[in-house]
């Protein structure tokens, strides 16, 4: 009872649901973990694709092997005959011919999306985590509370 004369008021759930919402936000936080993975995949797949352009850019390149699939099994040689035009995937299954310059414009824009799209991600997690925290802490005190018999400590 606190001092200012105010009433404990207890909420009494089941164990089985507070366990089942646990598994629930276990399940989720690593459904967010995976968007993160993903999304840090993407930034990595991005960061390639400014080195060629600026490679490319940079060294007239003539020729270049070029990966038939995306885990890198099968190569084959590319002769380039166009730098100054690159085919940018811009989503869905949507592409468009552009500068370099512009494609590069594309890329570093889908970069700072995916930044902020992180961003967000990890506040999730934080909030996510601290709920999952507060679920084990309920969980603990009612394991502490069964062996003392129903008590309070």
């Amino acid at each position: 009872m606190s001092s200012s004369g105010e009433k404990e008021v207890r909420l009494v759930v089941p164990l089985e649901a507070v366990v089942a919402e646990l598994e629930r936000a276990k399940k989720q936080i690593e459904g967010i973990q995976e968007n993160i993975k993903r999304a840090l995949d993407r930034l990595n797949d991005l960061a390639i694709a400014r080195e060629l352009i600026s490679t490319l850019k940079l060294s007239k390149v003539e020729e270049m092997l070029v990966p038939t699939d995306k885990s890198g099994t099968i190569y084959v040689y590319a002769k380039i005959d166009r730098e100054d035009r690159l085919v940018v995937h811009i989503g869905q299954d949507y592409f468009i011919e552009l500068s370099p310059e512009k494609a590069m414009e594309v890329i570093v824009s889908e970069e700072n999306e995916i930044k902020e799209l992180i961003k967000e991600f990890e506040k999730e997690f934080e909030e996510a985590s601290k709920y999952l925290r507060g679920l084990q802490e309920v969980l603990l005190s009612a394991r502490a509370q069964a062996k003392t018999g129903g008590r309070a400590e």
